[in-house]
């Protein structure tokens, strides 16, 4: 079967699982104000909730659900009419009213947001497929692709946050759409290849405020493509100067009247206010104050509220949030997180495969030293343009030369790896970034990431193979043996979390079940399983019996919806323990906790539930809610 066709239906497949994996979930977390907007801003043109985030994804899930009917009256609410981004209640009164299909809006909104599962795909098959094919054979380039599409489909983190209406999927999406044409750009600047470039940068800036990252980046690959190829000052400054105006010309084009669209029925009064209040304590006023002043004028105030975005989430990065990670509760970052929870997030099986292509790239390289048999200190040699700049046995000139030589290593490399270079300096910039960003509660923030690692590794390991080929027969099965086991694992890891996906952890941190001792929130416990837990408690509790769960629920689906009148709400410390439990509920009954306030109340040396540690879990829901039953 051609390789073509074994990577549609991989992705078929990883459609399939992702599908129905979604069926018995619940909303997560931000899933809630993202539905509501994104539905007001289909059917009301009103931009007025959740600015900070761009609106493509979310327009995606409105423009399906605004085919179902819905009932509007949460448009009545004052979450709606006077709140200042009432976005929290708004859209859990407009998904949760009795009226409502719930069941169809959760599958619906979810469903849809799998076409950025679908075009990320396709980017990193063809991406590959030409990258590799270019550079080795046709078949490199088929396998390289192969790889990665298996890589991408079957990884659990990005099945995960695939199915959901948030904007770390999209943002996947972006990066790679944007990169993959400006590197066309760059490498042939026509006029063609300008304006498809211009298209999807300004796609790229609707899928998340994270993604305006790449202006920088382009600017960096402008400048390293120019030395690598030796351009002249003026053909330098010529292509630095459009890539500039590129960049531009997608905000104009595309982000100002997206923007514009959404904002034509918002009063301008109504978004001067709600941007003074966004903004109100945004420490750095020459960026925030011609934001305010812009946000009520005609024209430009659809351009303005872009601009409130991109400040609202670098106010939210630095504000932090207070979450639990490797024992301890804090609310600022830890520089070690994301090293950790992606290490513990990804399947062993693809640390295996990251392994052998370092191994591999270790073993390639040499240093070629430069002839010495004539004079062992003549560093001059083979380049007569160059002066000694000092005496050729002196320390300074070893030096020079040892610089001199690096970088042109260096620029060489660039030239024939541009495609490599670019994708490892976004992993340098994001990596970074994300390390001294004060902000740490899920490993879905290095999604954008994501999509360049499986495209290198697809193509280092398919050239490894081609190498062990050449070798002997020997080497080659040996080779070809170890990858399809590691792979095959890889996907075996997709099959066994199914489907809880959200809950994946390696075995280093014991699996699914032992992940909440290492990290919570988002990298396992994002309120999804709440329509599990009412599912367990309509087969596992008599009605006749009259007990209730006395919940802790982390998220904001509407309790009351699923659950009815079966549970009351509780927090840490509610109960003090087991005795002051049953001094209140003299029969007994059940507590459920959500892995995030279960572990996160460790925080809190008086109100915590760590009395519950010396009983054992009846149930867990969807490794995300523990159910413990207490009894005289």
């Amino acid at each position: 079967m051609p390789y073509k066709n074994i990577s549609t239906l991989l992705v078929l497949i990883a459609l399939i699982l992702a599908i129905t994996s979604l069926w018995d979930d619940s909303f997560v977390v931000d899933e809630i104000p993202h539905v509501g907007a994104g539905y007001s801003y289909v059917t009301k043109g009103d931009f007025r909730l959740n600015p900070e985030h761009p609106p493509l994804a979310k327009d995606v899930a409105g423009l399906a659900l605004s085919f179902l009917t819905i009932d509007q009256s949460a448009f009545s609410t004052q979450y709606w009419t006077t709140d200042i981004n009432g976005q929290w209640n708004f859209g859990r009164t407009l998904i949760y009213n009795p009226t409502n299909d719930v069941d169809a809006v959760t599958r619906t909104a979810k469903t849809t947001m799998l076409i950025f599962f679908l075009l990320s795909a396709v980017l990193i098959y063809r991406w590959a497929q030409e990258r590799y094919g270019s550079i080795g054979s046709p078949q490199t380039g088929k396998k390289a692709a192969l790889i990665a599409i298996i890589l991408f489909s079957f990884s659990p983190t990005v099945l995960a946050h695939s199915r959901f209406v948030t904007t770390d999927m999209p943002a996947l999406f972006g990066v790679l759409l944007g990169t993959y044409f400006f590197i066309k750009y760059i490498q042939k600047p026509t006029r063609r290849a300008f304006w498809f470039a211009v298209l999807a940068f300004g796609v790229a800036q609707l899928t998340k405020f994270s993604v305006v990252l790449i202006a920088p980046l382009f600017i960096l690959m402008v400048i390293a493509w120019s030395l690598a190829n030796s351009l002249s000052f003026k053909s330098f400054a010529v292509l630095f100067v459009r890539s500039l105006v590129l960049m531009a010309t997608g905000i104009i084009l595309i982000v100002w009247p997206i923007y514009a669209f959404h904002t034509m029925n918002y009063p301008p009064e109504k978004q001067r206010t709600d941007t003074e209040f966004h903004l109100g304590s945004y420490g750095n006023r020459t960026f925030a104050n011609p934001v305010i002043w812009a946000s009520d004028k005609p024209v430009i105030r659809s351009l303005a509220y872009y601009a409130t975005g991109v400040l609202m989430v670098n106010q939210r990065a630095i504000g932090g949030n207070t979450t639990f990670f490797l024992g301890e509760v804090r609310n600022y970052a830890w520089k070690h997180y994301f090293p950790v929870v992606y290490a513990i997030k990804e399947p062993l099986a693809f640390w295996g495969l990251v392994i052998i292509v370092l191994l591999a790239l270790s073993l390639k390289w040499k240093y070629p030293a430069p002839n010495l048999s004539a004079d062992p200190f003549d560093y001059t040699q083979g380049h007569p343009e160059r002066s000694r700049m000092d005496d050729r046995h002196s320390e300074r000139g070893r030096v020079w030369y040892g610089v001199s030589f690096c970088f042109q290593s260096l620029r060489s490399w660039t030239k024939t790896y541009f495609v490599e270079f670019s994708m490892l300096l976004w992993l340098a910039i994001y990596w970074y970034l994300s390390i001294n960003a004060n902000l740490n509660i899920g490993v879905r923030h290095l999604l954008p990431t994501y999509g360049f690692v499986f495209i290198l590794l697809g193509g280092q390991l398919s050239k490894i193979i081609n190498a062990a080929k050449q070798k002997s027969k020997k080497i080659f099965v040996s080779c070809l043996l170890s990858l399809v086991s590691l792979l095959g694992w890889y996907v075996y890891e997709n099959v066994r979390v199914y489907p809880y996906y959200l809950t994946y952890f390696n075995q280093v941190a014991g699996g699914p079940s032992g992940g909440h001792q290492y990290a919570v929130d988002s990298n396992l416990d994002w309120g999804q399983d709440l329509k599990r837990l009412a599912i367990w408690a309509e087969e596992n509790i008599p009605p006749i019996s009259g007990d209730k769960i006395n919940l802790d629920y982390f998220g904001w689906a509407d309790q009351s919806y699923y659950l009815k009148d079966k549970f009351v709400w509780i927090s840490a410390g509610t109960y003090k323990n087991a005795r002051d439990f049953l001094a209140r509920n003299p029969g007994g009954g059940y507590v459920a906790v959500s892995a995030s306030f279960y572990m996160g109340s460790r925080g809190d040396p008086v109100n915590n539930y760590m009395w519950l540690d010396t009983y054992r879990p009846i149930a867990t829901i969807g490794n995300s809610i523990f159910v413990w039953e207490i009894r005289p």
